[in-house]
C-alpha cells in the first residue's frame, strides 16, 4: 500500500479541508514531518490509519475523538485517501459518528458513521466498491490483508506503540505471519491429517462394532461355553470363533437327527390317512341315506297339497274359456262411457255459443247507429291535413330560433368553463412546484436513512455473531472442563498402574535370587558370579508373583497409556476449539466497542431488540418514504402536461369568443321572420308536435270508428256459423250413444249365458279362479315335478338301505384326532429342523463374515497408526507442542530475523542479536514464535521486553524492515511498499541515530516510502524532503519543502 492523497476535513487540528499530495515527493522514497509539539504531525499518522481502517494509528485516541475543535459546527469531520496497491489506484473516504448543527432551530442532531470504497481506472472513472461501514471494513481486509493491529505493528509503528511486534506473543506473531506468508497451505495439510486420521478410526471403529454386533447375533443353542463368551465384554472374538466352528459341527449332527425321525413320522401319518379316507365315504353313505329319509316325509306331507293345486288347475282352464267375451263387455263398457262424455262437452259449448251470439248481436247493431259520427271524423281529417305545409315551415323556423339560442347559453357557459379551467391548472400548476420541491428534499433525506438502515443491519449481523459465538463458548467450556477433569483422571490411573507394575517387578526380581540360589549345590558355580563357594545364599521369597500377573499389570499400564492419549487428544481438540472462538469473541467485542462504547454482554439479547426496533422503524420511514417518492416521475410528467395544457387553454378561450359574437348576428336575423310567422298560424297548432298530435289524433279516432263497426259484423257472422256445426255434432252423438246401449246389452247377457254352462255360480267365483297362461303352466310343473321327485328319492332310499343292511358307521372324529396330533408332532419336527438349519446358516454367515472383518480391521488398524501419528505431530501434540504450520511459519521468522540481526548489529555495534525462543512454554501456552534477545556481552540470551526504550526502538526497526525485506522476497500477497515511523529517535545515541539513518537510507533502493516523525536536528538535515506542519490560533496546515 502506497499513499497518494490525503485529505481531512475537521480532523484533528486541522479545521477546513487539508490535502497532503504525496505524489510531490515524485521519485524521493524518504520524508520526514516536522513542526510544532502538538501541531497534528502524528495526525497525519491518524488520519491515515482512520480512512482505511476507522482507528486512530495509536490505541488511545479513537475516530470519535477525532473532530477538530477548529472547525465550523457546518462542517462535517471528513478523511479520504487516494492510494496505490499492486498497480491499481483505490479511493477511500469515512466519517466518524458525529454531532451537526440542525439546519432549522437550535441544538444538534447525530449525524452516523459513513464510509464509500473506490477503484479508479486510468482514465480518472471511478466505479463504487462499497457504500456502507460494514462492506468497506470487509473490502479493506481482501484487499490490504491485514487488520489494524497488523498494520500498526508492520506498516506504521506509532508514538509508543514501536515494541509491539518485538514483544508480541507466538499467537499474535502467527496472525501477522499467517497474512504475509500465506500459510492457509500448510494448515490445510493439518487439516487433512486430521481428518484422514478421524476417518481411519472411525473405520476401524464401525468394524468392530459391526464384528460385536454380528458375534452377538450367534445361536449358542445349548452350548453353554459359547454363551459365557457371547457374555464377556469386551468380546474375545478369537475364542468364539474357534467354539463356532465346532458348535456349528454339532449343528450338523442334530440336524441328521430330526431329518430321519422327520421321516418316520411322516410314513404312520400318510398311513392313518387313507383310513380317514375310507370312513369318510361310508360316512357320507350314512348321511346320504338320512336324508333321503327326510326328503321322503316331506314330500308325503306335501301331497294333500298338491291334491289342491290340481283343482285350481283345472278352474282356471274353464275360466279361460270366459275371458274373450268378458273382455268385450268391458270395452263396450268404456266406449259407452267416452261417447257419453262428449255429448256432455257438446251440449255445455252449445249453450255457450248461443249466449256470446245474443251479445255480438247486440253490438253489431249498436256500430250500426254510429255511422254520422264516423263522417264528422272524415271532415276533421282532411281539415288538418290541409294546413300541413304552414305548420311545418314555421316549425322549422321556430327551431332554429331555440337552436341558436341554446348555441349561445352553450358557448357562453363553455367561455365561462375555459376561463375557470385556466384559472384551476394555474393553481394546480403551483401547487404541483411546491410538491416538486418537497418531493427532492425527500429522495436526499432517503438516501441518508437507507445507510443509516445499512449500517444497522451490519450492527445487527456482528451482535447477533457475537451473541452465538457466546453462546457456543459456553458449550465448549463446560466440554473443555469435563475432558479436563477425563484427562486428570487418566493420569491418575495411569500412575496407578505403574506402581503396581513396579511393585510387582521389584518383587520378581528380587524372587529370582533365591530361587537361583534353592538350586545351588555345594561345589556347583554360582550362574551369576562364576563362585563355587556359596557363603550366604539369597533365600527363597514367600510369596512370588505369577508371570500371568506381570503380564496383565503390563497390559493394564498399555491400556491406561492409550487412554491417557485418547483423553489427552481430546482435551487438546476442545481447547484448540475454545481458543479459536476465543479469538472470534475478542474479535467481535472490539468492533461492538467501536460501535457500542459501554457495551455489555448480559445486555446483548436487548440491543439486538433495540437495533431491529430501528431498522423496522427506518424501514417503515424508507416504505414511507418511497412510496411518496414514487409520486415525483408522474408529478413531473403531469407538470409538463399542464404547462402545454395552459398554452392550449388560452388559444382555445380566444376562439370561444369569436364563435360567440357569430352566432349572436345570426340569431336577432331569425327572431325576427319567426314574428311574422306566429301570427298566421292558430295557437293550439303552432308547433309540428301539436299539430302532429291533433292530425294523429283525428285520424285515430277515425280508423277506431270503422275498425269497431267491421269488427262487430265480422264476430257475429263468425260465431252463428260455429253454432251451425255444433247443433250437427249434439245430433251424431246422441245417436252413437243408443246404439252403444242396446249393443252391450246384448253381449253381456252371452256372458251370463256361458258362465252358468262352465259351473260358476257367481261372477266372483269366476273372477277367483282367473289365471293367465304363465301362472297355470307354472302350476302344472309343480304337480308334475312332485311326481318326479317322490320317484326319484323313493328309488334312491331303496338302493342305500340294501346297500348298508349290517353295517355300523365308523367313529370318524376319533381318526382326525389322531391324525391332528401326528400332524403336529410332524410341524414341530419341521419346525425345529428349519429353525436350526437357519440359524446353522447365520451362524456360517456371521463366521464368515467376522474372518473379513477381522481383516479389514487390521489393515485399517496399520493405515491409522500411521495416519494418526502424523495427525498427531501435525497438530502440536508432540515434545515441542509446535504445530505443522507453525514450524513452517518459524522457519520465515528465522529468515526474518536473518535479514534484521544484519542491521541490528550495526546499530548496537555487534552487541545484541534476535534469536528464536525454541524452548517449550509452561503449561499449554502456544509457543515457537516469541523472540529473545542474545547479549555478546554476557553471552546468554534474555527476553526482549527487558531491552532498555533505544534498544527496543532498534530491535523494532530492525524487525520491521527485515520483514518487510523477507516479505518482498516471497513475493506475498501482502504489499509492503510504505512505512510510517512516529517518534522513537529520540531514545537513540549519535552513533546509533547513524546507523538508524542508514538503515534507512538502504531500503530506498527498493522505492519502499518511508515516513518519519521526529524533532531531531541530523534527521531534518540529511533528508531531502520535508513535510512542514504550521501550527496557529485558527488551526494546523501542511505544506512540503524539498532542499536543493
Amino acid at each position: 500500500m502506497k499513499p497518494l492523497k490525503l485529505t481531512m476535513q475537521a480532523f484533528g487540528p486541522y479545521p477546513a479541508a487539508e490535502t497532503i499530495d504525496f505524489q510531490l515527493l515524485e521519485n524521493r522514497t524518504m520524508f520526514v514531518i516536522s513542526g510544532k509539539t502538538g501541531s497534528g504531525k502524528t495526525t497525519i499518522f491518524d488520519g491515515i490509519s482512520f480512512a482505511i481502517y476507522g482507528k486512530a494509528s495509536g490505541e488511545d485516541r479513537s475516530g470519535n475523538d477525532l473532530r477538530s475543535q477548529f472547525a465550523d459546527d457546518n462542517d462535517l469531520t471528513e478523511v479520504s485517501l487516494t492510494f496505490s496497491l499492486r498497480g491499481k489506484t483505490y479511493l477511500i473516504t469515512r466519517s466518524p459518528q458525529q454531532e451537526k448543527k440542525k439546519a432549522r432551530g437550535d441544538g444538534f442532531t447525530t449525524v452516523n458513521a459513513k464510509a464509500e470504497f473506490y477503484s479508479i481506472d486510468e482514465s480518472g472513472a471511478k466505479e463504487l466498491l462499497a457504500a456502507n461501514v460494514r462492506d468497506v471494513d470487509e473490502k479493506i481486509k481482501e484487499i490490504i490483508q491485514l487488520d489494524a493491529n497488523q498494520f500498526r505493528q508492520i506498516l506504521m509503528i506509532p508514538q509508543g506503540e514501536f515494541r509491539k511486534l518485538l514483544t508480541s506473543d507466538s499467537k499474535d506473531k502467527e496472525a501477522i505471519l499467517q497474512r504475509l506468508f500465506h500459510t492457509e497451505f500448510y494448515k490445510t495439510i493439518q487439516d487433512k491429517l486430521k481428518e484422514e486420521s478421524d476417518l481411519l478410526k472411525r473405520d476401524v471403529e464401525k468394524a468392530v462394532e459391526d464384528r460385536t454386533r454380528n458375534l452377538l447375533g450367534i445361536h449358542p443353542e445349548q452350548n453353554e461355553e459359547l454363551r459365557e463368551l457371547l457374555l464377556e465384554e469386551p468380546l474375545n472374538d478369537t475364542l468364539i470363533i474357534e467354539k463356532l466352528v465346532n458348535h456349528n459341527s454339532e449343528m450338523n449332527e442334530n440336524l441328521n437327527d430330526l431329518s430321519q425321525r422327520f421321516d418316520s413320522t411322516q410314513k404312520e401319518r400318510d398311513q392313518l390317512q387313507k383310513q380317514i379316507i375310507q370312513a369318510q365315504k361310508l360316512v357320507e353313505q350314512f348321511e346320504k341315506r338320512r336324508v333321503l329319509r327326510e326328503q321322503k316325509q316331506i314330500l308325503e306331507n306335501k301331497k294333500e297339497k298338491i291334491e289342491r293345486l290340481k283343482e285350481e288347475i283345472q278352474k282356471a282352464r274353464q275360466a279361460d274359456k270366459l275371458l274373450k267375451q268378458d273382455e268385450y263387455c268391458h270395452r263396450l263398457n268404456r266406449e259407452l262411457k267416452t261417447v257419453e262424455q262428449e255429448l256432455e262437452n257438446l251440449l255445455r259449448q252449445n249453450r255457450e255459443l248461443k249466449n256470446h251470439l245474443d251479445s255480438a248481436r247486440e253490438n253489431w247493431e249498436q256500430e250500426q247507429k254510429k255511422e254520422e259520427e264516423r263522417d264528422e271524423a272524415g271532415k276533421r281529417v282532411n281539415t288538418l291535413e290541409g294546413l300541413r305545409e304552414d305548420v311545418f315551415s314555421f316549425g322549422q323556423l321556430e327551431d332554429e330560433v331555440t337552436k341558436l339560442e341554446g348555441q349561445r347559453k352553450r358557448l357562453n357557459d363553455s367561455i365561462k368553463q375555459a376561463m375557470e379551467e385556466l384559472a384551476a391548472k394555474k393553481k394546480l400548476l403551483q401547487e404541483q412546484e411546491v410538491r416538486k420541491a418537497d418531493l427532492e428534499k425527500l429522495r436526499i433525506e432517503l438516501f441518508e436513512t437507507e445507510k443509516t438502515i445499512s449500517v444497522l443491519q451490519n450492527n445487527e449481523k456482528l451482535f447477533l455473531q457475537y451473541h452465538k459465538i457466546v453462546n457456543e463458548g459456553r458449550s465448549v467450556t463446560a466440554k473443555l472442563e469435563m475432558r479436563k477433569q477425563q484427562h486428570q483422571k487418566a493420569l491418575v490411573e495411569l500412575e496407578d498402574a505403574r506402581s503396581t507394575l513396579e511393585w510387582l517387578d521389584s518383587k520378581w526380581n528380587k524372587a529370582q535370587a533365591g530361587i537361583l540360589a534353592s538350586k545351588l549345590m555345594e561345589g556347583d558355580s554360582c550362574p551369576v558370579c562364576g563362585s563355587d563357594q556359596h557363603p550366604s545364599p539369597a533365600h527363597l521369597q514367600d510369596e512370588l508373583p505369577h508371570e500371568e500377573d506381570i503380564k496383565a499389570a503390563k497390559e493394564r499400564v498399555i491400556e491406561k497409556e492409550n487412554r491417557l492419549n485418547d483423553a489427552s487428544r481430546g482435551f487438546y481438540e476442545i481447547e484448540a476449539q475454545y481458543s479459536s472462538l476465543e479469538t472470534q469473541r475478542q474479535e467481535a467485542f472490539r468492533e461492538i466497542t467501536q460501535i457500542l462504547e459501554n457495551f455489555k454482554e448480559e445486555n446483548i439479547q436487548l440491543e439486538i431488540e433495540s437495533i431491529k426496533s430501528q431498522v423496522q422503524a427506518k424501514q417503515n420511514e424508507m416504505n414511507a418514504g418511497n412510496h411518496q417518492l414514487g409520486e415525483l416521475q408522474p408529478l413531473i410528467k403531469n407538470m409538463e402536461q399542464n404547462k402545454n395544457s395552459i398554452e392550449l387553454q388560452d388559444g382555445k378561450l380566444e376562439r370561444l369568443k369569436q364563435d360567440e359574437l357569430m352566432l349572436s348576428e345570426a340569431y336577432h336575423a331569425k327572431k325576427g321572420a319567426l314574428e311574422s310567422r306566429r301570427s298566421a298560424i292558430p295557437a293550439e297548432l303552432r308547433t309540428r308536435e301539436k299539430y302532429t298530435s291533433a292530425l294523429n289524433a283525428a285520424q285515430k279516432e277515425l280508423i277506431l270508428l270503422k275498425s269497431s263497426f267491421e269488427k262487430a259484423q265480422e264476430l257475429f257472422n263468425r260465431i252463428g256459423k260455429d253454432v251451425s256445426v255444433n247443433e250437427a255434432q249434439v245430433k251424431d252423438r246422441q245417436d252413437a250413444v243408443s246404439k252403444l246401449k242396446t249393443e252391450m246389452d246384448d253381449e253381456r247377457q252371452k256372458f251370463l249365458n256361458i258362465l252358468e254352462e262352465q259351473g260358476f255360480e257367481s261372477y266372483k267365483a269366476f273372477q277367483e279362479a282367473k289365471r293367465s297362461d304363465s301362472e297355470i303352466s307354472s302350476m302344472e310343473k309343480v304337480v308334475s315335478g312332485y311326481g318326479e321327485e317322490v320317484r326319484s328319492v323313493t328309488d334312491r332310499l331303496e338302493e342305500l338301505e340294501k346297500a348298508l343292511q349290517d353295517t355300523e358307521q365308523p367313529d370318524l372324529e376319533a381318526l382326525h384326532q389322531h391324525f391332528s396330533i401326528m400332524n403336529d408332532a410332524l410341524k414341530k419336527l419341521n419346525e425345529e429342523f428349519n429353525s436350526m438349519k437357519m440359524r446353522k446358516i447365520e451362524n456360517e454367515s456371521i463366521l464368515e463374515y467376522v474372518r473379513q472383518l477381522n481383516k479389514q480391521v487390521k489393515d485399517l488398524e496399520i493405515r491409522y497408526s500411521l495416519a494418526g501419528h502424523l495427525a498427531e505431530m501435525a497438530r502440536g501434540q508432540n515434545t515441542h507442542r509446535l504445530t505443522f504450520e507453525r514450524y513452517v511459519l518459524a522457519s520465515f521468522l528465522e529468515d526474518i530475523l536473518l535479514v534484521a540481526n544484519d542491521r541490528l548489529m550495526k546499530m548496537t555495534s555487534g552487541r545484541y542479536s534476535l534469536i528464536r525462543k525454541r524452548d517449550r512454554s509452561k503449561g499449554n501456552v502456544q509457543s515457537g514464535l516469541e523472540l529473545l534477545v542474545f547479549d555478546q556481552y554476557t553471552g546468554q540470551d534474555r527476553h526482549v521486553k527487558t531491552l532498555s526504550g533505544g534498544e527496543s526502538f532498534k530491535a523494532a526497526l530492525c524487525l520491521a524492515l527485515g520483514l518487510a525485506d523477507v516479505v518482498q522476497q516471497y513475493a506475498g500477497g501482502v504489499s509492503l511498499e510504505t512505512m510510517f515511523i512516529d517518534e522513537g529517535f529520540g531514545t537513540l545515541d549519535p552513533e546509533s541515530l547513524d546507523h538508524a539513518i542508514e538503515a534507512l537510507m538502504d531500503i530506498q533502493s527498493s522505492g519502499r516510502l518511508v515516513g518519519l516523525i521526529s524533532h531531531v536536528p541530523e534527521l531534518k538535515e540529511r533528508i531531502d524532503a520535508r513535510l512542514e506542519v504550521i501550527s496557529s490560533q485558527t488551526g494546523s496546515t501542511t505544506k512540503f519543502q524539498f532542499l536543493a
